[in-house]
């Protein structure tokens, strides 16, 4: 019988970590694979199940429906409620006594870079603000740092491609890779096999792709600006027991555990640490929605380039999602029909795949887009399951996580 293994030091960070309940049995694992492998559990999962929390988004994955009769995924953060069969998203109540100040959050910062000393670390260079800020706060402290990004020649991203051409003229370690070369739905064949579809596998590429440059630049550990727009432009209360953040959110575990870990690299966001959390939350209590983050501009203009303090601006990544959809949807067509094969299930009978397809695809519509990733994603997961399979033919013990 699988096992939990208790955390070592290296995880006193919050890390995604993705684990399985037993449904019935109460028992908790580190995987399934056994399971995945012997009872052939990807020809029967419930494939309308994850399109519907593919609808319901990730913010809160407390609603989310089983795809599995009896193994439900447990992700970082989340603790299993038996009354509602149901794995709730735990709200992190901030510890919130006192306003804060600039000093407050310096000291947060510090004492997070502190947790990586003798490790090289890197920031995903995006261009945005919350990216920027984490760079200027590691120049703030004489952290050596490494940049790794994607960069694109879009006219909508031409204020983010002049800040990372600006950032990177200051650092000596620096890889932009072109993100033409690795849009949405690229090189699907290529995902690794993962215990549960997840619609990040459409951007495997790019994280692949990103975990290589780390490497050659040396870079252990990465750092995101995920749960930037939760922390400065989202709402905050003034009761801190009436938190809506969620930081084990803010990381997710399929780019980690497929694209960064097997390369050694450790990948989270600095906004998920926990004291940086309670201090943003003590800076902007009573704030109302500030989706444009015009006080962190002014707040911390003396972090980030002048053009992200005086503007704001907005990008629009429509065009490189569709752009990624329009040039896959022959090998799309070709995995739905080999899921369609593996798994016998007529989730993917064609004339659903091309009913959606039918739709006007330039058209910005979320809940159209969302049910195509949905299945895509699904029908990677199968086909990458079966490979796996037919590549092992039975499953040694060292697969498994005891």
């Amino acid at each position: 019988m699988l096992e939990s293994t208790k955390p070592g030091p290296s995880e006193e960070l919050p890390h995604p970590r993705l684990r399985f309940i037993n449904r019935y049995s109460g028992e908790i694992v580190d995987s399934i694979w056994n399971v995945l492998h012997d009872d052939n559990l990807w020809r029967h999962a419930d494939f309308v199940a994850h399109e519907e929390n593919t609808l319901k988004g990730a913010g809160d994955r407390s609603a989310w429906q089983p795809i599995f009769r009896d193994w439900f995924p447990l992700d970082s953060g989340q603790v299993w409620c038996a009354h509602t069969g149901c794995a709730l998203d735990s709200v992190h109540i901030p510890d919130a006594e006192g306003d804060a100040t600039l000093e407050d959050f310096l000291g947060a910062a510090e004492g997070f870079f502190a947790r990586f000393n003798g490790k090289k670390i890197g920031v995903q260079l995006s261009g945005g603000f919350d990216s920027s800020l984490i760079i200027g706060l590691l120049r703030h402290f004489k952290i050596p740092h490494g940049l790794v990004g994607m960069e694109s020649n879009r006219y909508e991203f031409r204020t983010e491609r002049m800040i990372q051409q600006k950032l990177a003229e200051q650092n000596s370690d620096v890889v932009l890779i072109d993100e033409s070369t690795c849009l949405p739905c690229s090189r699907l064949r290529a995902v690794p096999a993962h215990q549960v579809p997840d619609l990040l596998s459409l951007d495997y590429a790019q994280d692949y792709d990103m975990a290589q440059a780390c490497k050659r630049l040396g870079i252990e550990v990465l750092l995101s600006g995920g749960g930037g727009d939760n922390l400065l432009g989202q709402e905050v209360p003034a009761d801190p027991s009436a938190s809506t953040w969620r930081p084990q959110t803010f990381t997710d575990s399929f780019p980690v555990e497929l694209a960064y870990r097997p390369e050694g690299i450790e990948f989270l966001s600095f906004f998920s640490d926990l004291g940086i959390v309670d201090a943003c939350f003590r800076l902007r209590r009573g704030q109302d929605n500030d989706y444009s983050k015009l006080w962190a501009r002014n707040f911390f203009r003396d972090f980030v380039p002048l053009e992200l303090a005086k503007y704001t601006y907005c990008a629009d990544f429509w065009g490189r999602s569709i752009d990624g959809l329009l040039s896959a949807l022959e090998p799309i067509r070709e995995l739905h029909a080999e899921a369609r094969e593996l798994s016998g299930n007529d989730y993917f009978d064609s004339a659903h795949l091309e009913r959606l397809f039918a739709e006007d695809l330039y058209r910005p519509r979320k809940e159209l887009y969302q049910r195509i990733e949905a299945r895509i994603s699904s029908a990677v997961w199968v086909v990458s399951l079966a490979e796996w399979t037919r590549s092992r033919g039975s499953l040694g013990a060292s697969t498994v996580e005891r």
